[in-house]
């Protein structure tokens, strides 16, 4: 139990913070599969020594005993790890957002201080051009 955890939260921190997401998913499995296929092996060679029963039982307490025994902590790290990557694109900060805020639409202020025109905001007509003309040069600008 212990291990399907452990194994859970290295596929999640994989699964969150690898790129690109699917990646992580796949390094975090093939990770899980190796340290539990070196435990099968090791137990293998080691049940073929002496004296050796008590540290078998131990670690068949931790890794298991069949093949379903040994799966259990990979699947963990998978699913794990398909939900951190799923979750993490979700919330992913590095993404163009999707609605529009009152911050994008708020009036910047141009170079010289005055706030320039959105588009659409208001219409281009010849009487403002004059008016805008006017006003810079009583300005001196």
């Amino acid at each position: 139990m212990v291990l399907m955890v452990a194994f859970a939260l290295v596929g999640a921190l994989l699964g969150l913070f690898w790129r690109p997401r699917f990646v992580g998913v796949v390094i975090a499995v093939v990770a899980a599969g190796v340290v539990q296929g070196l435990a099968a092996w090791s137990l293998q060679i080691l049940s073929q020594q002496v004296n050796r029963e008590h540290l078998l039982v131990q670690l068949h307490a931790i890794f298991g005993e069949s093949a379903i025994d040994f799966a259990g902590p990979v699947l963990a790290a998978a699913v794990g790890a398909v939900f951190a990557a799923l979750l993490g694109g979700l919330t992913d900060a590095r993404r163009p957002p999707v609605v529009v805020t009152a911050d994008g639409l708020r009036r910047k202020a141009g170079k010289d201080g005055r706030y320039a025109r959105m588009e659409g905001m208001v219409q281009d007509r010849a009487i403002h051009a004059k008016a805008e003309s006017r006003i810079d040069s009583i300005l001196g600008l």
